[in-house]
């Protein structure tokens, strides 16, 4: 139940970065906002369904997890530079 919970306030979270992403273009620090909360949304599907899924699942989930955290840290560093 928490984790559904989680899982729709990051979600709104999310659409709100997209609109502000769409409208401030090229702004590395929405960019690299957007990719970390995805990752989060990621990562709570993956808590939510880990139990029901296969092994092959499992992995994709971690990999979409980890691309999602890694682009989002590099945009967030590239703005700080």
């Amino acid at each position: 139940m928490v984790t559904k919970i989680l899982l729709i306030i990051m979600l709104v979270l999310y659409v709100a970065l997209l609109i502000m992403r769409y409208k401030k273009k090229d702004n590395p620090k929405i960019e690299g906002g957007v990719q970390v909360v995805q990752g989060i949304l990621w990562s709570l599907i993956a808590v939510d369904s880990w139990a029901e899924r296969s092994i092959g699942m499992r992995i994709v989930y971690i990999i979409i997890i980890l691309m999602s955290f890694i682009v989002g840290i590099k945009e967030l560093y590239r703005c700080r530079q």
